[in-house]
């Protein structure tokens, strides 16, 4: 896209930029957890309606829907899928001038599939989106924004934008278990430079190279030992348990209300959009924790009662 196809026009202001993999979801619940040489049956709609998705465009949504001034940096196929999606995202007024449309391709897919523990197997393709690099829009709107959202995208467009990010501003990392997205020095820059980190015990074991305990106490251990800079604000988050959030040198644990959603997808990414809100309306951690809980639990309720109305129809 051109600037002149923005939503809102970066010249007006901006408050973020979210950069991330955009894709089009299929998502199923297996009986049982799938594993290498072991089949799964899978349950509920044989043919699940395909749902807009992608954690970037998840993240840019719920910040426009929660009153920031959002552009995104992610790349679309020029096909039904990915003009349909923008299409969406202008709908929920996200600024697309640093949107990458490339003709001729598809848009990114996604399988998910979703075990009874709560774990998910999730299958990837790219399409032409691991090759997106920074434009001149792009470039501009980081420039821009008060706060850099960073989530899953080539390694080098997530460097491309730490160099040109203004210098205040609030750098949030949404962690993905992604060595690709994520080597090990971009890994160590980002702790060096993220305000907050949110991850799962998945992802933590991922940054921290090593297995994650799963009692509060040692996950809480695990967390401080982080190497995060002494400002940054660690947001581990633990499903129906609530997050537990590092700050200050201390551990909170911040509980959550109890929700039954078949599909928790999306939950994490609206979880660090209103953790993220919250931050740069100039709220405390813990109370951007708490309100950031509240909205994941809104958010999983709504899903569960509109159905299939999260679905791209």
């Amino acid at each position: 896209m051109t600037d002149g196809d923005a939503q809102l026009g970066i010249a007006g202001g901006l408050d973020a930029l979210v950069v991330g993999y955009a894709s089009i979801d299929r998502v199923w619940r297996a009986g049982s957890p799938p594993g290498p040489g072991r089949t799964a049956i899978l349950e509920g709609p044989v043919d699940p309606a395909p749902a807009f998705g992608g954690c970037g465009p998840n993240v840019a949504v719920e910040l426009a829907h929660l009153g920031l001034r959002t552009a995104l940096v992610t790349w679309l196929g020029d096909d039904p899928d990915g003009r349909a999606y923008l299409a969406y995202l202008a709908s929920a007024g996200v600024d697309l001038a640093a949107v990458e449309v490339a003709p001729g391709q598809s848009s990114p897919r996604t399988i998910l599939v979703y075990d009874p523990d709560g774990g998910a197997t999730c299958l990837y393709h790219p399409s032409g989106s691991r090759d997106q690099r920074l434009s001149d829009a792009g470039r501009t709107a980081a420039g821009a924004a008060r706060v850099l959202a960073l989530t899953v995208c080539p390694a080098r467009l997530t460097v491309e934008l730490l160099d040109a990010r203004r210098p205040d501003a609030l750098v949030a990392w949404n962690v993905k278990a992604d060595a690709d997205a994520y080597p090990a020095a971009l890994r160590a820059r980002l702790l060096r430079e993220a305000r907050l980190v949110c991850l799962n015990r998945d992802e933590l074991a991922f940054i921290a190279d090593s297995e994650v305990p799963t009692a509060f106490e040692a996950a809480g251990a695990a967390i401080e030992m982080l190497p995060a800079a002494p400002e940054a604000i660690v947001a581990l988050t633990l499903g129906p348990s609530g997050s537990l959030v590092r700050t200050a040198g201390t551990t909170v644990h911040v509980p959550a209300d109890p929700v039954e959603v078949a599909d928790p997808t999306g939950a994490g990414d609206a979880y660090f959009a209103a953790f993220v809100a919250a931050l740069a309306a100039g709220r405390s951690p813990i109370e951007a924790a708490r309100a950031a809980t509240r909205h994941a639990v809104e958010f999983l309720r709504a899903k569960a009662s509109a159905g299939a109305a999260f679905a791209r129809r």
